[in-house]
């Protein structure tokens, strides 16, 4: 704005200077005593214009430097607690590592070699009735669930025996067999019916391919 200015106007400006800036740079008091002012200027708007754009640029660089020796000696009031999230992160990154080298632990596995692990069980749980007999009729069904890739069937004829013993229960699609068992008034009776008829059913399969072998 200031380039734009004539140069007849350049009284105009050097007043404008002196009532916008109210110290001058070698610090002179004014005749009446209330504050600094800015000493007059007699050069071209331009240069004015210059000097101003000096004098901005050099208190940009005071406050810049500034702000980075303040920002560099700030400490957080939350430092502590970053510290200990680090080293957490490390601490559970260690342990990570350390539990992939251990042994794999003895998984519990039924009379007929499968694993505990691959089974599912389902079940479906209901409000409590308020007439009786207070509970539903099939409340403590439990519904066992396992792949066909888990039992440990190894030739065809154990296959095709076990495929004549469970009948419509093993789905060919899904290959998967699943059993039903709702009599006892349990779910952890109902749940160990179960486990022994899938022992049951896979060690007659295998008992009976070895007998017809032999």
């Amino acid at each position: 704005m200031l380039n734009n200015i004539t140069t007849t106007s350049g009284q105009k400006v050097s007043s404008l200077l002196s009532r916008v800036l109210w110290q001058s740079p070698k610090g002179k008091k004014n005749k009446t005593g209330t504050g600094f002012m800015m000493q007059s200027f007699n050069q071209s708007p331009l240069a004015t214009s210059m000097c101003m754009q000096g004098r901005l640029s050099s208190t940009m660089t005071q406050a810049s430097s500034s702000s980075a020796s303040s920002s560099s000696s700030y400490v957080s009031p939350y430092k502590d607690i970053f510290e200990m999230m680090k080293d957490s992160h490390k601490s559970s990154a260690s342990t990570f590592v350390a539990s992939a080298n251990l042994p794999p632990q003895n998984i519990p596995k039924l009379q007929c070699g499968i694993p505990e692990t691959v089974l599912k069980f389902r079940t479906t749980c209901y409000d409590r009735l308020m007439l009786s007999p207070y509970v539903q009729p099939s409340e403590y069904k439990v519904i066992l669930q396992v792949k066909m890739r888990h039992l440990p069937l190894e030739s065809d004829a154990e296959k095709e025996i076990f495929y004549q013993i469970v009948g419509t229960r093993f789905n060919h699609e899904l290959q998967e067999l699943k059993l039903t068992s709702n009599q006892f008034a349990s779910r952890i009776e109902n749940k160990r019916h179960l486990c022994w008829m899938l022992d049951r059913i896979v060690m007659g399969a295998k008992n009976l391919a070895r007998d017809s072998a032999s």
